[in-house]
């Protein structure tokens, strides 16, 4: 619409007039369709509501009504969940109350009459029935009441298992058992949680349970109470004792390791009793001394430690059940292997260098005879007068000594005896060749 130029002042206001107040009636209606929208758009929420609410609390007050006459066991699960149609019924009474107040005249009349035959059935049977409502509460108290308790007893007896059971004294079994423990203090604030919450859950059932039963169950959470008391009191001075045990176990294990090691490479020294040279036979004691002097050495250790362990054990009261007989019996056996290596070792020294005696005085018998062997193969292959032969083979031959033949097959008899099979033959051979060689001289 526009205004002419020309036109009045009085027309020009009118216009204006016109248009504000049709703009401000249009903003009206606008509003009033949103709210009418709104509106519609909540009833029908309603309507969907109180219809599904009614039909079934219908259905289910026809199975209630005639619950009535069922069991008391039967009554008591079919009117487990009353709390939900308590809620139901609420739902339907909201529900239809907006809808009296919404609707036509007709319409409210009708959802009046159809509550107050709902309500007036509900009511009836709610008298009977409303006390199985607290009933389900108390079932679901008992269970959660149970289901803690459970709960703290495994935690109880597997805590008492873990800190009781006999424990074998050796880095591995101690430093688990260190780890059992940590596991143990670290869930015992949420135990005590847990016990607290067990301790409101009975306090809420003492309403509906017999006196001796509501007895009972403080008595169990008192012991409980207790129990968790100790064990929070013990976890502490149990941790720190059991810890105080790993350094020295953990260097005893080393050094046992650094002993059979040891042990092992001298015993192949010592294994061995076969005749050696000179330099060989001195490197071998030099090796046999090192192995020697670093068993000792670890031996000192473990002994060290096990008598720290020892000191440990006799004056703790949080590890009586730890049992150190293992232990002993290892370091016993340690001991014994080290006066074994020792003993081993003084023998094997004494009979190689028997063996190299004997060697020794083998080769010179065996030098000197075959120096008097060579000497008379001379003799007789010298050329020249016969008498005069005669007379130098005679008065040769006739100063032989016995004796270095005889010494010589000692020496090979007594060498025999420590040399390995093996080597045997080659001597004998060696033998037979040169006592041939005498007996034909």
């Amino acid at each position: 619409v526009y205004v002419k130029s020309d036109s009045s002042i009085d027309e020009a206001e009118g216009v204006s007039k016109f248009l504000t107040e049709t703009t401000a009636q249009w903003k009206n209606l606008a509003l009033e369709v949103r709210s009418v929208r709104s509106m519609l758009e909540e009833v029908i929420c309603n309507w969907e509501k109180y219809s599904s609410t009614v039909a079934s609390l219908q259905a289910w007050l026809e199975d209630a009504e005639q619950m009535l006459n069922k069991s008391e066991g039967a009554k008591r699960d079919f009117f487990r969940n009353l709390s939900h149609w308590i809620q139901q019924h609420m739902d339907m009474n909201d529900a239809g109350n907006f809808l009296i107040e919404t609707c036509d005249e007709t319409v409210s009349r009708d959802l009046k009459q159809q509550l107050l035959l709902l309500n007036g059935r509900w009511r009836e049977l709610f008298v009977k029935v409303k006390h199985y409502a607290r009933a389900d509460e108390v079932d679901k108290l008992r269970q959660d009441y149970q289901d803690g308790i459970n709960t703290l007893k495994m935690f109880m007896d597997a805590t008492n298992e873990k800190m009781t059971a006999p424990v074998q004294v050796s880095f591995l079994n101690v430093r688990a058992f260190v780890q059992d423990v940590e596991e143990i203090k670290h869930k015992v604030p949420a135990m005590e949680a847990a016990s607290k919450a067990a301790s409101r859950t009975a306090q809420l059932l003492t309403k509906d349970t017999p006196q001796e039963e509501i007895s009972q169950m403080m008595a169990v959470m008192a012991s409980i109470k207790e129990q968790l008391s100790k064990v929070r009191e013990r976890c502490l001075p149990l941790l720190r004792e059991s810890q105080s045990l790993l350094p020295p176990l953990e260097e005893m294990e080393r050094n046992i390791t650094g002993f059979y090691q040891a042990l092992e490479k001298a015993s192949r020294i010592t294994s061995t009793t076969d005749s050696e040279g000179p330099v060989d036979f001195k490197q071998k004691c030099q090796e046999l001394a090192t192995f020697t002097h670093s068993c000792k050495k670890c031996l000192t250790v473990i002994e060290r430690n096990h008598q720290t362990i020892q000191k440990v054990m006799s004056t703790s009261k949080t590890l009586q059940h730890m049992d150190m007989s293992l232990l002993q019996k290892r370091v016993a056996d340690l001991q014994t292997s080290s006066q074994n290596m020792i003993k081993e070792s003084t023998e094997w020294r004494k009979h190689v260098e028997a063996n190299s005696s004997l060697m020794k005085r083998f080769d010179e018998s065996r030098v000197e005879l075959e120096k008097v062997l060579k000497m008379a193969q001379s003799c007789l292959t010298e050329r020249g007068n016969p008498e005069e032969l005669l007379k130098k083979h005679t008065e040769f031959f006739g100063q032989l000594d016995q004796r270095i033949l005889n010494s010589f097959l000692k020496a090979c008899d007594e060498l025999t005896d420590i040399l390995p099979e093996q080597e045997q033959q080659s001597l004998q051979e060696t033998v037979r060749k040169l006592h041939k060689h005498w007996k034909v001289g």
